[in-house]
């Protein structure tokens, strides 16, 4: 058995995709999926799965699809691969975990597309373009920032999810307690 964190892209954003938590665990749970735990409002799923990253994804992709009638991208990630996103980040651990963020790519950027877009700046905003991750942090908050989610999709022509500090450590917190 599998274990992964999922994260949901744009659910229950601005009133749009909207999905009860609980529904969706009840769900997940009908179609096969084990140890199905949810953590707020915006998609964050933890879950067992017999089947692999991709097939798991696809997967969820489709059930959305057929439950819900709502197309939403899903990121299924491995414990070590969610580790490996936080411990990635390179801004100081010591800031609020609500002001850094990590965005999750559909797909991996190439070297060209990340040096272009890392030569951008936003006074007092600042990010980093890795190779499938996009790390940033807003010192005066997401309300107003011109970094976003939104802002990397248009750039890069891409399907990105982002999460605070504090929600993936609190992610990495419940896989801990579903693996023991």
């Amino acid at each position: 058995m599998n274990t992964f964190v999922i994260f949901l892209r744009a659910v229950n954003v601005s009133g749009k995709n909207l999905i009860k938590m609980a529904d969706l665990k009840d769900m997940l749970l009908k179609e096969g999926f084990t140890n199905v735990q949810t953590y707020i409002q915006s998609g964050n799923i933890i879950l067992q799965s017999e089947s692999n990253t991709d097939e798991t994804r696809d997967k969820l992709t489709t059930l959305f699809v057929q439950h819900f009638n709502l197309d939403i991208t899903c990121f299924a990630l491995t414990e070590a691969e969610l580790m490996a996103a936080r411990d990635g980040n390179p801004f100081d651990s010591n800031l609020p975990g609500n002001r850094v963020f990590i965005t999750f790519l559909s797909s991996k950027i190439n070297d060209s597309e990340r040096t272009e877009i890392n030569k951008l700046q936003f006074p007092a905003e600042e990010f980093l373009c890795t190779e499938k991750h996009i790390y940033y942090y807003l010192p005066n908050g997401a309300a107003n920032a011109k970094l976003s989610n939104s802002f990397f999709e248009k750039k890069l022509k891409i399907k990105a999810t982002g999460r605070n500090i504090n929600t993936v450590n609190k992610m990495l917190n419940l896989l801990a307690k579903t693996t023991k």
